[in-house]
């Protein structure tokens, strides 16, 4: 397993892909943490691209975090993403946010598999 922590300054307004399960992998996401640097009250939403079902899942939508303040999740849940599902976030215009996620991302097992040949 490796625990993989990513950091961004989001540019506002823009759909930011943070990160994306590799092929031959999955992870668990334990750690969100945004802070909204701007001097007023922004909003932000997050979702969760799950590619096994080609659909997008609002975590937080237009979620209003006060000036100078910050959201968490994190402790005894999480969230196991498959590969090729990723999270987006997007910030409210002429905002700053900066973001902060963990995630323990691990190979698959792999399978073997033996044909009976000549």
């Amino acid at each position: 397993m490796r625990t993989l922590t990513i950091g961004k300054n989001l540019v506002a307004n823009t759909a930011t892909i943070i990160h994306t399960i590799p092929i031959g992998y999955y992870a668990k996401w334990n750690l969100l943490y945004v802070l909204n640097g701007t001097g007023s009250t922004k909003h932000i939403t997050v979702q969760w691209y799950d590619a096994s079902e080609d659909d997008t899942i609002n975590i937080l939508y237009e979620y209003s975090i006060s000036s100078k303040e910050f959201f968490k999740i994190d402790g005894g849940a999480y969230i196991v993403l498959e590969e090729g599902d990723y999270i987006e976030m997007t910030s409210e215009a002429s905002s700053t946010f900066s973001i902060i996620t963990t995630f323990e991302q691990e190979k698959k097992a792999s399978v073997l598999s033996f044909q009976k040949g000549n």
